[in-house]
């Protein structure tokens, strides 16, 4: 499955009134696609702590994720990322609990 390039909404690039803008949010949507989704939060999370950048609200704009993503991913970059391991994307228990136990002696 291919991923689609988030097309930014914000106003400069809606209008097509600033190229070398509309080239930066291009670029950060298409390194947005190739990582994984807490590398997303915590890369956003990242710019939005830079003084001069888009708000949280521009970021959304920008790269389509929820601004209660952008300000989770900027908590758990201040936490140092405590208690994430690299071979979990997802943390020990997340995900929909399964619908029926299956047992060895089940038929």
């Amino acid at each position: 499955m291919t991923k689609e390039i988030h097309k930014c909404e914000c106003e400069i690039c809606r209008t097509q009134s600033d190229p070398e803008v509309m080239q930066q949010h291009q670029q950060m949507n298409l390194l947005l696609i190739r990582l994984n989704e807490p590398q997303r939060r915590w890369y956003v999370g990242s710019l939005s702590q830079h003084p001069g950048q888009p708000t949280d609200g521009e970021l959304s704009q920008i790269t389509g994720l929820d601004e209660k993503t952008i300000r989770r991913g900027r908590r758990e970059l201040d936490m140092e990322w405590a208690g994430f391991t690299a071979e979990r994307q997802r943390q020990v228990g997340g995900g929909r609990p399964c619908a029926e136990k299956k047992t060895p002696n089940s038929k």
